[in-house]
């Protein structure tokens, strides 16, 4: 379920107390108008009402989508570790085959909202995009500092990535065939790392533990 909170937070500019909304429960089926400002990335705006000073205010969250199964937590600027120890599995059976991961970054949290949404497996989709990312740095000399899924299309097999690089301002879209998916997606299954009962990154690492094992088993 959704909660809700209030707090002062205290203004960079004029130092006023701004008592500010804050949301560190989503439920996507009770407040479908917090997942838009999420995928429109305004869900931790923050804006002084006395001196117009605008910065993004951003603290934990607790994404949970009821009928897509996947739960999100967000820790920004952390690693979720803390989040790591909570034995899910036992402490609420409810949750039993709901998807539970853990991001960094807003961008990360609405990363995985596109993903699963879309009915695919990350692990899947991070293997694509950690290819894709060697491929610009290899072949295009550019290299990658973040990634992220956008969308994926069956009709036209198409799955597509936005990428920044270093230098660049604008990022960078890349796109491969839905191919690549089903075999990274054969892949990941293959090497079954998902665990149930907690909270887990999914990410480049991920991608990139996998590839290397993948590899050293001679496939």
């Amino acid at each position: 379920m959704s909660t809700q909170m209030s707090k002062d937070v205290g203004c960079p500019n004029c130092a006023a107390a701004v008592r500010t909304e804050m949301w560190p429960g989503v439920c996507a089926q009770e407040h479908p108008e917090l997942r838009e400002r999420l995928l429109g990335e305004t869900f931790f705006d923050w804006t002084c009402p006395g001196c117009g000073y605008t910065a993004r205010f951003e603290y934990p969250c607790l994404y949970h989508d009821r009928e897509r199964k996947f739960m999100v937590y967000l820790a920004p600027g952390g690693s979720g570790d803390e989040f790591r120890p909570v034995d899910v599995g036992s402490r609420f059976p409810q949750l039993a085959g709901v998807k539970k991961r853990v991001v960094c970054s807003p961008a990360a949290l609405k990363e995985k909202i596109l993903i699963f949404e879309a009915g695919l497996d990350d692990f899947a989709v991070e293997l694509v995009k950690f290819a894709l990312a060697d491929m610009l740095t290899q072949k295009d000399g550019k290299k990658p500092v973040q990634g992220y899924f956008c969308e994926a299309d069956e009709g036209s097999n198409r799955i597509a990535f936005s990428f920044f690089t270093e230098g660049e301002a604008e990022p960078l879209m890349r796109k491969t065939s839905m191919d690549a998916y089903r075999k990274s997606l054969e892949i990941a299954r293959k090497l079954s790392r998902e665990d149930e009962d907690c909270f887990e990154p999914v990410d480049a690492l991920t991608a990139r533990d996998m590839m290397q094992e993948y590899l050293a088993d001679g496939e």
